[in-house]
């Protein structure tokens, strides 16, 4: 994966929004998001590491610290909260082969691998169907452009126009 394509901005995302850490991970941006850490760690891992804070945890965003560093996030839904970092931070959501580079289970950029070497690992439908692999060099995960490939275009593209329909959130 060429590092130019990866997005430059880092989040953090607090434990209430880690259906948003997934998406923004999916989208190409470094997305920290850990469940179990104190206000304190939180602060001090987003300074330190300067990064952006995602959250719904308005005494949170009271913080000296953190002013100035930090979107409130004002929906319950995934879908809302895309499109709040889209106006707001003026966040790209859009996801090709080029930015779908993160691993959505850990955050870190994710490697091609040759077929040969993901067929064994893969279902024998999926081998025999695809040929471009990327996989998680910390966790193991792979990921391939399935049929999900195709939900996720027409989910944003639903974010992107603004549309009032109900998407559910995944």
């Amino acid at each position: 994966m060429a590092q130019s394509h990866i997005p430059k901005q880092t989040f953090f995302v607090d434990v209430m929004l880690g259906k948003l850490a997934r998406w923004l991970r999916i989208l190409g941006y470094d997305t920290a998001y850990e469940r179990n850490m104190t206000d304190r760690a939180i602060v001090d891992r987003v300074l330190n590491e300067q990064r952006w804070l995602l959250t719904r945890d308005r005494y949170l965003v009271q913080r000296k610290a953190i002013r100035g560093r930090f979107t409130l996030i004002r929906s319950d839904f995934v879908t809302d909260q895309l499109r709040q970092l889209r106006t707001e931070l003026q966040l790209r959501l859009a996801i090709d082969e080029e930015t779908l580079c993160r691993c959505v289970a850990c955050n870190h950029i994710l490697e091609n691998i040759p077929s040969a070497q993901a067929d064994p690992r893969v279902p024998p439908f999926v081998a025999q169907h695809y040929t471009h692999f990327t996989g998680c060099p910390n966790c193991g995960q792979l990921y391939w452009a399935g049929t999900h490939w195709s939900h996720l275009q027409q989910r944003l593209k639903l974010v992107n126009l603004g549309s009032t329909n109900q998407v559910p959130d995944q």
